[in-house]
């Protein structure tokens, strides 16, 4: 459960909220007490981040001295730095609706609260959560399909009949295929667009003016996303030119209904979202791998991702590995683990009381073990069926990490 404010920093005049779960709005007084606090720690040089009540945690974030979000949230496992950085994803998601400018210039706070409005269904995706890690990782979804060396030629003719330097496919929300200019684009901008992209599943086809926060926060792109079939999705960034007709009439049918087959083959393997044939062990019930370097996130969480399938009884679904794996994330980013937007001092940082980085740890439950490893510029995050014997998660885990990022068709 959670309950996020929007105030006008200056003012104090409440923007909008939204919650999650089954909370009532929080009254009035009871938010402006919260931005009260926040000020009287600000007039005596004192920064005021988070605070703990008996079965909540309260954060405030500030942008450009204008946007204040209050963030009211339950204990889940999270540090300061996993809430701070999903204030940062719904103030840019802000961003990428309205414009920069709009947001922080704006002296009529009538005109601030409709603009706001307008990112209402994107602020929700995030604070709901969504199948997709990156809001949580900083780092884009990537599938990986054994196509993926026939979708890039196709992708580069397609952008270059648009006259666009970023074009992808995405395959069920994650990127399969990329320009270099799309995979060039920060975290925020990438993160967000796939996002807008599957914002609209009943769409097929959507023309979107979006502000790009890192690349472009004042000057409007269009956001062209057009569906192959269903799963499938095409994007653009473009300018005035083309227009969505000329693309979904013209070029979408004159490009890509040649490689329907492909397209096909592409959608079986995205559940297990890895390339036939990878090998890896039978005991792995999921993974969360990231580049940090790169900004990229891949995931599975299909059972039976080795070569055999396993013979050990699993009690775990797929969401519910989802959700281990992203409990277990939450718990080791922060604490243990850089966050690549760590904030020094932040809550529960136990690497400022050990004498060097750690760059492994586990966790062994009664029904799943879980590893994490840091190694390079790569994390991995892997669960493992209960009785996996303890002293093997090791070797196990950079096995996995090692077949993972050597294999040729494993873009990240």
């Amino acid at each position: 459960m959670a309950f996020l404010a929007a105030l006008s920093s200056d003012t104090g005049v409440p923007l909008f909220s939204r919650t999650k779960g089954d909370l009532p709005q929080l009254p009035f007084p009871v938010i402006g007490a919260l931005n009260s606090v926040h000020l009287f720690a600000t007039q005596h040089s004192a920064t005021l981040a988070s605070t703990l009540s008996e079965d909540a945690k309260v954060v405030w974030r500030v942008y450009h001295d204008k946007i204040m979000l209050i963030l009211v949230a339950g204990e889940e496992g999270s540090t300061d730095i996993h809430f701070q950085n999903m204030m940062d994803f719904m103030f840019n998601a802000m961003v990428s609706v309205t414009g920069l400018d709009s947001l922080v210039d704006s002296k009529n706070s009538e005109r601030l609260k409709r603009d706001a409005r307008l990112s209402f269904s994107l602020i929700d995706t995030l604070l709901f959560g969504t199948e997709l890690l990156g809001p949580l990782t900083y780092a884009v979804d990537i599938c990986a399909t054994s196509e993926t060396s026939l979708l890039e030629p196709v992708l580069n003719e397609f952008a270059e009949a648009a006259e666009t330097q970023f074009a992808c496919v995405l395959i069920m929300g994650r990127v399969a295929a990329a320009t270099q200019g799309w995979w060039d684009l920060a975290p925020y901008d990438s993160v967000i667009l796939s996002i807008l992209c599957s914002h609209h599943p009943q769409s097929s086809c959507q023309d979107i003016p979006v502000y790009l926060p890192d690349a472009s926060p004042n000057t409007p792109h269009r956001l062209l996303s057009l569906k192959v079939i269903e799963g499938f999705t095409v994007a653009l960034l473009c300018e005035a030119q083309p227009t969505l007709e000329d693309v979904r009439d013209q070029l979408l049918p004159s490009i890509w209904s040649g490689h329907m087959d492909m397209v096909h083959r592409c959608l079986r393997s995205s559940a297990r979202n890895l390339p036939p044939h990878v090998p890896l062990e039978p005991s792995l019930l999921g993974f969360i791998l990231i580049n940090d370097e790169k900004h990229r996130c891949l995931s599975s969480y299909v059972l039976g991702l080795g070569v055999e399938q396993s013979n050990v009884a699993d009690s775990l679904s797929h969401t519910q590995r989802r959700l281990t794996l992203t409990s277990f994330y939450k718990s080791t980013i922060g604490p243990m683990f850089p966050h690549p937007l760590h904030v020094e001092g932040s809550d529960t940082d136990l690497r400022g009381t050990i004498p060097h980085q750690p760059v492994e740890t586990y966790l062994c439950a009664e029904e799943y073990k879980c590893y994490a490893l840091h190694f390079n510029f790569h994390q991995l995050f892997a669960l493992f069926s209960a009785d996996t014997p303890t002293y093997s998660l090791r070797s196990l885990s950079y096995t996995t990490l090692d077949t993972l990022i050597s294999h040729p068709l494993i873009n990240i």
